[in-house]
């Protein structure tokens, strides 16, 4: 039976509360994000395939998960990159409440939820059904950003840009020889560490000469971390509310930087920062640009940092699947109604007609 248009009032709810999590580069890089989606599409229960396939037709939740990265560079969407991060200075220890209305970016989505539910509600009730165009939309962006919240540097510090401006070198091997490589963190962990089990993977298998495994396929990396991470309490990483996956994100930091001891965010020479004072403002000249302060060294990473990473690489991925499919799954549990009306007005509308929804 068709959806109520219930369904979509409660699924815009949740996108919004994981919507206060982006980047600010690409989260995972594609196969990263399509094996999010591909672990979700598997765990769905069969009212939850019905509410994805009401929505996206015969778009699977893989396909889904890359189209907010694709459009980035679409002028339409300009305002909807704000919507790929956050940032919490570790003072606040990963609680998104205690952050101080000063701190709180003008358009972090995240301050719409922090309210009560009953007025978000009500807001939404007062504004124009959504079109097929926007629940396709909204749809898109709840899968693409549950994965970017579970790249811990898309929950930044507030400092170095979500370790888009800390300075790394690390070693290839290929053909025998020994290259060094140049990059920074954060590319590090959304393309080249995932990329990095795929490709230890496939060596393992081909000297096995098993051919069952398919070189940078999200379906096969799905399979290697559901194996992987089989003995991971699914029950309990399913019930962890919105909020903490912040809190989780932050404290993988002290894992994720190269430090040999915890380090204050404004003190890795590595990481090029903004400059700010004791109240955690960022300081900026007469021009009102930010302050910076260079980075004056580059972090080396080791073949011990790249064994522990790809652990939590996994974990999350995993984690972020199984959160999204039970997001889904509860909004699909919801009564079913009444068939809602679709309407159909230009693409810059349908889009400009959510933005009102946050900002009002």
């Amino acid at each position: 039976m068709p959806y109520t248009n219930k369904f979509f009032i409660t699924m815009f709810y949740v996108f919004m509360a994981t919507m206060s999590v982006s980047s600010f580069a690409f989260a995972w890089g594609a196969l990263g994000h399509q094996t999010v989606g591909e672990i979700a599409q598997r765990n769905l229960t069969e009212k939850g395939k019905q509410l994805v396939h009401e929505i996206l037709g015969f778009e699977s939740l893989a396909v889904a998960a890359i189209y907010p990265d694709l459009v980035r560079p679409d002028s339409e969407y300009k305002e909807f990159s704000n919507f790929h991060f956050i940032e919490m200075d570790p003072r606040f220890g990963g609680d998104y409440s205690k952050i101080p209305e000063s701190l709180r970016p003008d358009h972090d989505a995240h301050t719409m939820i922090s309210g009560i539910p009953e007025k978000l509600f009500e807001k939404i009730l007062n504004t124009p059904k959504f079109s097929w165009r926007q629940k396709i939309d909204l749809m898109r962006y709840l899968v693409h950003l549950v994965g970017d919240v579970h790249q811990p540097l898309h929950v930044g510090n507030g400092y170095d840009h979500g370790g888009n401006w800390c300075h790394i070198d690390y070693s290839v091997v290929e053909n025998g020889s020994t290259s060094i490589i140049t990059s920074n963190l954060h590319s590090f962990w959304d393309t080249t560490l995932v990329e990095r089990i795929v490709s230890s993977q496939t060596q393992q298998k081909s000297k096995k000469k098993d051919r069952t495994f398919t070189a940078k396929d999200f379906k096969g990396l799905a399979d290697l971390i559901l194996k992987d991470q089989r003995l991971l309490n699914t029950t309990e990483i399913k019930r962890t509310p919105i909020l903490e996956w912040y809190k989780e994100s932050q404290a993988l930091h002290k894992k994720v930087y190269i430090d040999s001891s915890p380090v204050n965010p404004a003190d890795r020479t590595y990481c090029m920062r903004v400059l700010k004072n004791i109240n955690g403002e960022v300081q900026k000249d007469s021009r009102g640009v930010d302050l910076v302060v260079e980075a004056t060294s580059s972090a080396k990473i080791t073949t011990e940092y790249v064994q522990a990473s790809t652990e939590i690489v996994k974990s999350q991925i995993m984690k972020a699947g199984m959160r999204l499919a039970h997001l889904i799954n509860s909004m699909a549990e919801r009564e079913s109604a009444e068939d809602s009306s679709d309407f159909h007005v230009q693409k810059i509308n349908e889009l400009n007609g959510i933005l009102e929804a946050f900002k009002n």
